[in-house]
């Protein structure tokens, strides 16, 4: 009897006693899981996880510590209570693809950096929300002036920097959403910014030591 039209080529599979990749354990799952707990709730920056209706579900150490201080924020039956109207502002506005900023000034010359992010979508939607404090006031003149931004360009940078979007930008200066958008544009293009992201990353360099 004649043996097979092709006979397998062994090279192919050299070791075939190697296991096919599966999915980790429960408990390496597990470890894992609290590995990476133990590590975010040691970070010196504040972090929560919270809902678009401003429930807290979880905050590391650095946040229970500035929740503590009552300079920004507070909890009170499971809730973000705060003092700025900014901040739930910027938890609505929170998308999944890019972190939205903003800054708020604090008391004894601080100032808050906020970033919020949603981290998980619908119907269990969760914001990601990190608070750092800069220690000093952002000095958005020195910004302004560095870059050579317009007196327009510059009022709408700072507005942006405080929370404001750019509808509400153009109600404020009483001109067209375009006309907004074609300041912030050429603003983009002098600080060679792409996002909001990146321009609060240029602001962080003029916080006052």
């Amino acid at each position: 009897m004649e043996g097979p039209l092709f006979a397998p080529d062994r090279r192919l599979n050299p070791d075939r006693r190697r296991r096919p990749w599966s999915a980790p354990s429960d408990d390496a799952e597990g470890q894992r899981n609290r590995a990476l707990a133990a590590w975010i709730d040691h970070e010196t920056r504040a972090r929560l996880l919270v809902t678009r209706a401003l429930e807290v579900a979880w905050m590391n150490e650095a946040a229970r510590l500035l929740q503590a201080d009552d300079d920004l924020f507070k909890v009170e039956g499971g809730r973000l209570a705060t003092r700025s109207r900014a901040l739930p502002r910027l938890m609505s506005q929170a998308r999944a693809d890019e972190a939205r900023c903003l800054t708020v000034p604090g008391s004894d010359g601080r100032t808050w950096v906020l970033w919020a992010r949603e981290v998980a979508s619908a119907p269990n939607c969760l914001i990601g929300l990190t608070v750092q404090c800069v220690g000093g006031a952002v000095r958005f003149q020195a910004l302004i002036e560095t870059h050579l931004l317009s007196p327009s360009e510059g009022r709408i940078v700072e507005m942006l920097l405080a929370g404001n979007e750019t509808g509400r930008i153009a109600q404020i200066m009483d001109v067209s959403l375009e006309t907004v958008r074609s300041h912030l544009k050429r603003a983009y293009q002098k600080m060679g910014v792409r996002s909001r992201g990146e321009l609060f990353a240029q602001a962080l360099a003029f916080v006052v030591p």
